[in-house]
Formats: structure tokens, C-alpha cells, sequence
């Protein structure tokens, strides 16, 4: 399991060219699914009717069930940092003459249709490598990312695993691990 470092965080969204047609489309995704911790297939399925109510954003991700593993829907509550990214993403929509009805995709290719999900996986790896990072640096690790941070922030599992949409409790503890500082507290204690 891989988690990204702040650092890593930034070289990624640093590396994406500010200027380039697509580069507002792919920094606002990253940084929604940092923030959300969906899977690559739910976030490269969802329409503007699934983040937009009326002309906002929503506070809370619907996610329908046919997008979700196991066929299970889940409410993700969004951020303010996943609503702006919401937002910049229909705005990057709209201002490329791409549908922003509530039935369009949320995420487009340069033909306005669904992002395929091997295309934001393509874009990511071209990210990483131009970030020049670990190759496990994957869609998936940001996922991990944002469940690991849920979990040490909060300290509650059941949370993290309604978010995540895990089945399984046991399946959200993958994300209890200590990190080094854990450990060096914990040492320092018993000193």
C-alpha cells in the first residue's frame, strides 16, 4: 500500500503545466480524488447531476451504486477543497463548450465524452514520471492517501469505512498503521 507524502502531493500538482489545455481538468481531479478518496472508476463515471445542486456544488457525493464496488451506494461528504475542485472542473467544462447538463460527465476527454478510466490512469503515470516519483505512484495511492489521513485524523474506522465503502471493517484497518513519529512518541513515552 502506498501513501504520498505532502511532498509528493505537491511535485504531482506542481508538474501539471498551468497553461496547457487540460492541466485545470487534471489538477482539479487529482485533487478531488485526494479529497474524496474514490476509486478510478467511480470518479471517471460520475455526472455533473452527482456533484452539481442547481449552480453549486454539493456538501455531500451521492454515489450511486452501479459506480460502486459490490454495487453499493455511499454518501461522501465533500470538502471545501472537493467542492472547489467540483467546481473548477464544471467551470473547465462549460468554458470548453463541453455539456454541463446534469446527465454529462463530470470528467471529459477532448471530444467532451467520459474520461476512460485507462486515460486518467495514462495521465497519472505521465504525471509521476515527470514529477520523476516512485512508479507505485499510482490513482489507487491517492485513495490510500486520503484513507490514511481520515483515519489518523479521526481515529474512527467506522467512518473511514463508510466513506471508503469497505464491507469489512477488517478491510479499513489496513490504514492503522503507525507512522514513524507514532513509533518515536510512543518510545519516548515509556523512556
Amino acid at each position: 500500500m502506498r501513501v504520498l507524502t505532502s511532498a509528493e502531493i505537491r511535485f504531482i500538482l506542481g508538474i501539471i503545466p498551468k497553461r496547457s489545455p487540460f492541466g485545470a481538468r487534471d489538477r482539479a481531479m487529482l485533487i478531488f480524488l485526494l479529497h474524496t478518496g474514490l476509486r478510478v472508476s467511480e470518479i471517471c463515471g460520475l455526472t455533473v447531476r452527482d456533484v452539481m445542486q442547481w449552480s453549486s456544488p454539493r456538501r455531500m457525493l451521492d454515489l450511486p451504486g452501479h459506480l460502486g464496488k459490490g454495487g453499493s451506494p455511499r454518501l461522501i461528504p465533500l470538502n471545501t477543497t472537493a467542492r472547489e475542485a467540483v467546481a473548477t472542473l464544471v467551470h473547465f467544462n462549460q468554458s470548453r463548450g463541453f455539456s454541463i447538463a446534469p446527465e454529462a460527465p463530470l470528467l471529459v476527454n477532448r471530444r467532451g465524452q467520459a474520461l476512460p478510466i485507462r486515460t486518467f490512469q495514462h495521465l497519472v503515470q505521465g504525471y509521476r514520471e515527470a514529477a520523476q516519483l516512485s512508479d507505485r505512484i499510482t490513482p489507487h495511492a491517492f485513495r490510500h492517501t486520503m484513507a490514511t489521513e481520515l483515519v489518523s485524523t479521526t481515529g474512527n474506522l467506522r467512518v473511514a469505512q463508510a466513506i471508503l465503502g469497505h464491507r469489512r471493517l477488517n478491510t479499513t484497518q489496513v490504514y492503522t498503521h503507525p507512522s514513524p513519529a507514532d513509533l518515536t512518541q510512543a518510545m519516548d513515552t515509556i523512556g
